[in-house]
């Protein structure tokens, strides 16, 4: 069940654990949780539970109950860490109070402090050596206590955990052995690397809603220097009286160390103690030490193996992504009398934002579409398959290709960041007479070719779509004659490089496709295999899309 985490303005907090019956809050001493608050009312608020969980509701109060800072004016649902105020009592939801910490500069410098020892010449001690838990023969007693608990540490740790939970695990541990008021763990993280603080742990309830100030120059020492840091004593301390962040919280103990994991610091450890006849010693800081190492090396264990669970689910999503999209490509090739139709894609990436379609439009044309997304991956595909959808939205009988390009562009334009773009193809097909009528939105020209004429292309007849607002499109014609190849093509074709950066180009994809032997598959495996060989490999910089139609003499 959850708990309730209860804060008063004066002594230390406490907890409950909420069940099936309401739970009344209030000044007298007849309610569940009685709250010696003078803003609290005799009955001020109630929290109740549901079938999917708690609400908490005013009970008539003079000073009104707050949830996460706001009044409350109807029984309001609960979830986890959510605040509510009933006079000057905190209350937390299913969570402990949040402790503020904050990072502080001081006016002097911090590099004459107590003690300061490089972790190496702590992890190095004759007796302890880094890693190995046991002390040798000669060890003090001190060593051995030491190895005893690293090894208790060390069994504790074996488990694997989620790394969030790993972390407050290991906060839980250090603070069982190494007695401290307060402690809060840092670990590197973002570009560029910076601390960030990743679990607190408060040891002393009274301590529970009070703000933890860390020196920026101890954490520094630390985390730059490599170097076990000890305050001892540090607000009667000469040296320390100008260092307000030290005074401020009247620390007489602090202790920072480096999380090592043998090859880098990915964080520190920082705890601390404000009572004066329990200041941390030369042997707490050993302790912490060791353990900071032995947590670093778990913790990196962790990230790995959360970055192996991100990376093989990010695989499975990529692998569903990439079928996906297969599916949106046409599945079969249109058996037409008289045309002779093959099409390939090849991504660069798992998913590409290449597209091509045949769709039919009653019993004597055909459509043929062929586009190309700006960008790659998943992204520029997530973009294909929405202009997929559009396209087929607009293909009514009575459709206008002028007026459908206006509206395929406007539609890119609004669904899609302002900086993408997709070139666009489309032509109708004739069956019987081969008469063509297509809108070109800044796409690679078509090329037609045949026997006894030169390859003519298809050129634009407007913008990529979504360029600009309100784009419009003229609308091109031909005429595919008996014994001609019609090619479309994406630039990953004819823009493919070899090593000395010659690009492939339309004409070398004319040559290849143009003589009139084979069928239309024979010419897409002749122009990949040309391809090939001109680049030197099979996968491309940029997707490569390629659509043959011959229709037949």
């Amino acid at each position: 069940m959850p708990l309730l985490y209860i804060y008063p303005k004066r002594g230390a907090g406490f907890s409950i654990e909420l069940g099936p019956h309401a739970v009344t809050l209030g000044r007298a001493a007849d309610n569940a949780v009685p709250l010696g608050d003078p803003f609290c009312s005799s009955r001020h608020a109630v929290i109740r539970p549901t079938g999917d969980g708690f609400v908490v509701e005013d009970a008539g109060s003079k000073n009104g109950t707050y949830l996460n800072g706001r009044r409350l004016e109807a029984p309001t649902a609960l979830r986890t860490g959510d605040e509510i105020r009933v006079g000057g009592v905190r209350i937390v939801f299913d969570r402990p109070l949040s402790v503020a910490v904050e990072m502080t500069d001081e006016s002097a410098s911090v590099t004459r402090v107590n003690t300061v020892v490089p972790i190496q010449d702590l992890l190095r001690r004759p007796g302890l050596p880094t890693g190995a838990g046991t002390p040798g023969p000669d060890g003090s007693q001190d060593d051995r206590e030491i190895a005893a608990v690293l090894g208790e540490v060390s069994q504790a740790l074996l488990l694997h955990r989620p790394l969030d939970e790993l972390l407050d695990h290991i906060m839980g541990l250090i603070s069982v052995h190494v007695s401290m008021d307060r402690g809060v763990l840092m670990l590197v993280e973002g570009e560029p690397p910076r601390l960030q603080i990743k679990s607190v742990r408060i040891n002393s309830p009274s301590l529970q809603a009070e703000k933890i100030q860390v020196s920026r120059g101890i954490v520094a020492m630390a985390y730059e220097q490599r170097l076990s840091v000890m305050t001892t004593d540090a607000a009667a301390d000469p040296r320390f009286m100008a260092r307000e962040s030290i005074v401020a919280a009247g620390i007489r103990s602090a202790l920072c160390v480096p999380l090592w994991n043998n090859k880098a610091v990915i964080g520190v450890l920082y705890a601390d103690r404000l009572s004066l006849a329990r200041a941390f010693t030369e042997k707490d800081l050993r302790l912490l030490t060791l353990l900071a190492n032995l947590a670093a090396v778990k913790i990196e264990n962790a990230v790995l193996a959360e970055d192996t669970v991100k990376k093989e689910r990010m695989e499975r999503e990529l692998a569903l992504a990439a079928k996906i999209q297969k599916d949106l490509l046409p599945r079969q090739t249109p058996s037409l009398p008289g045309l002779d139709i093959a099409g390939r894609n090849v991504p660069c990436l798992e998913v590409g934002g290449d597209y091509y379609d045949y769709i039919p439009l009653g019993q004597d044309r055909i459509g043929i579409a062929i586009a190309d997304v700006s960008g790659k991956g998943v992204s520029a595909s997530l973009l294909m398959a929405s202009l997929r959808a559009a396209l087929h939205s607009e293909l009514r009988p009575d459709h206008d290709l002028a007026v459908m390009g206006a509206k395929l562009s406007d539609f890119v334009l609004k669904s899609s960041p302002i900086n993408d773009f997709i070139t666009f193809f489309w032509g109708e097909l004739e069956i019987g007479t081969g008469r063509l009528r297509y809108i070109n939105a800044g796409h690679p020209a078509p090329i037609i070719c045949g026997p006894g004429r030169p390859p003519r292309q298809l050129d634009g007849t407007g913008l990529a779509l979504g360029m600009l607002p309100g784009a419009t499109y003229d609308v091109g014609e031909a005429t595919l004659a008996a014994g001609e190849t019609w090619i479309l093509y994406t630039d990953g074709i004819t823009e493919s490089r070899r090593a000395d950066s010659e690009e492939y180009g339309p004409e070398r994809l004319a040559e290849l496709s143009c003589p009139s032997e084979g069928c239309a598959a024979a010419v897409i495996d002749r122009v990949f295999d040309g391809l090939e060989a001109f680049s030197g490999t099979k996968a491309g910089a940029d997707d490569r899309t390629l659509v043959v139609i011959k229709r037949l003499p």
